[in-house]
């Protein structure tokens, strides 16, 4: 009798946790939630203002390899390891651009995402320098085997190791240091802006019939008034070439991408633009032969990109980006209460960053966005007259973004990843056609 009355509390309990953990996910339109209205406000309120003045271009870059052993970020199956040793050094990289004495970043680093933890830290920094974050537009190359340690939460130490609150330090001051030299070498300079179509290192990774993919290698650039070039380059194809079983650190194929670009031009940065539904391609005998192939491979492609002049005119933005309750899913329905959500992986504000050079268009996202969702947009922005690159982990991050097709498929991107609900793809699409809009009615 007393074994069925602890079965039976046990019961009650596990029933009561399950009610208080768990809600159904809402299915309504999009356009009739509060957080789309709230986008509507704060869009509205975006005034695109343009610097019309010659530029000034300067670049640095800062060596971040760990000097000992730290957590790998990328992949959850690591469970935390140590890298074993080193095999190609990782950095942070930044271009910076003046107009009218005023600076404006483009900033990219060989890690996992820019946490968000690393970015409260680096805008106390900015600010003491007189510098603001909406100035700033950060990115990752997303390589999956770069340093942890950095995670403050369930889910990130989960991804990037044991928390050391030391890492976020070294890790915001090290961007702060490569902002700060980046204008110490500055001269004169003209932008210019290219794409090509490389449809031979990416594929849709999801494992669909119908699955689409952004073949697009974009390439921003600044020619210095003593010949230097200066070369920002996007692509979707994700930095997973090297595995989980691979414990040494690595930029992956970025790595090899950006080291071509430098043999022939002076600076080059790499940032991960729409990720999300997008692989590479691994050919080769072993790891490392697959990356110098991925990375050979975009590279033939990346030394074809036309140059083609654009304006000096620039604007720079961050608005911020309201979003609904988070409800990570546990299966097709049902989806984690906000309080169990925010403890498991954190609570953080999410901005979308603008940074606009004549009629070429950068928005940087706080998390994975979709490829298939990109090729849409891109399409869009053309037919306004507009170059557009789209990026990811602009230093906070709010999980995938996936095409809404496939929302209730089985999938690791639409559900261990997917954190926030119903026609979110489709949210995140009319929040870069929104900002589109804008700015094609203010780049004449």
């Amino acid at each position: 009798m007393k074994l069925l009355r602890i079965l039976f509390n046990l019961f009650i309990i596990s029933i009561l946790l399950f009610i208080f953990s768990v809600k159904r996910i809402e299915r309504m339109p999009v356009e009739s939630t509060g957080h789309y209205k709230k986008w509507k406000e704060e869009i509205e309120k975006f005034k695109p203002v343009f610097d019309s003045s010659g530029l000034e271009v300067g670049y640095a870059k800062t060596n971040i390899t760990p000097t000992k052993p730290t957590p790998l970020a990328g992949y959850g199956s690591r469970l935390g390891k140590p890298f074993t040793g080193v095999h190609d050094s990782v950095f942070v990289r930044a271009i910076s651009v003046k107009s009218n004495n005023k600076a404006r970043f483009f900033v990219s680093a060989d890690l996992l995402i820019i946490p968000p933890n690393v970015t409260e830290k680096l805008e106390v920094l900015l600010q003491m320098a007189g510098i603001s974050l909406s100035d700033v537009h950060l990115a990752a190359t997303h390589t999956h085997n770069s340093m942890g340690s950095w995670g403050n939460s369930l889910t990130g130490m989960a991804f990037a190791g044991m928390y050391d609150s030391n890492m976020e330090v070294i890790l915001s001051n090290k961007i702060f240091e490569t902002i700060k030299n980046s204008t110490r070498n500055q001269e004169p300079a003209t932008p210019f802006y290219g794409e090509i179509r490389d449809t031979v290192d990416v594929r849709n990774r999801l494992l669909i019939n119908d699955g689409w993919t952004d073949p697009e290698l974009r390439q921003l650039g600044f020619e210095t008034r003593s010949g230097k070039k200066i070369k920002l380059l996007t692509y979707g194809a994700h930095s997973t070439v090297l595995n989980s079983k691979t414990l040494l650190v690595s930029r992956d194929y970025p790595g090899i991408l950006i080291d071509s670009i430098e043999k022939n031009d002076d600076f080059g940065v790499f940032m991960a633009g729409a990720v999300a539904s997008q692989g590479p391609f691994e050919v080769g005998k072993d790891d490392f032969d697959e990356v110098l192939n991925q990375g050979n491979g975009v590279y033939s492609f990346a030394k074809k990109i036309p140059g083609n002049l654009i304006s000096t005119r620039i604007l720079s933005e961050s608005i911020t980006l309201p979003l609904p309750e988070p409800s990570a899913r546990v299966s097709k329905n049902l989806g984690l209460r906000p309080w169990l959500f925010k403890i498991l992986f954190g609570d953080y504000p999410s901005q979308v960053k603008i940074t606009m050079l004549g009629n070429t268009l950068m928005i940087g996202l706080p998390c994975d966005f979709s490829g298939e969702i990109m090729a849409e947009l891109d399409k869009y922005a053309t037919q306004k007259g507009i170059n557009l690159l789209v990026t990811s982990f602009n230093g906070s991050y709010a999980g995938y973004v996936t095409h809404d097709r496939l929302y209730d498929l089985d999938l690791y991107e639409t559900t261990t990843m997917s954190w926030y609900g119903f026609q979110n793809g489709k949210y995140f699409k009319e929040i870069i056609k929104d900002i589109i809009d804008k700015t094609e009615k203010r780049q004449g």
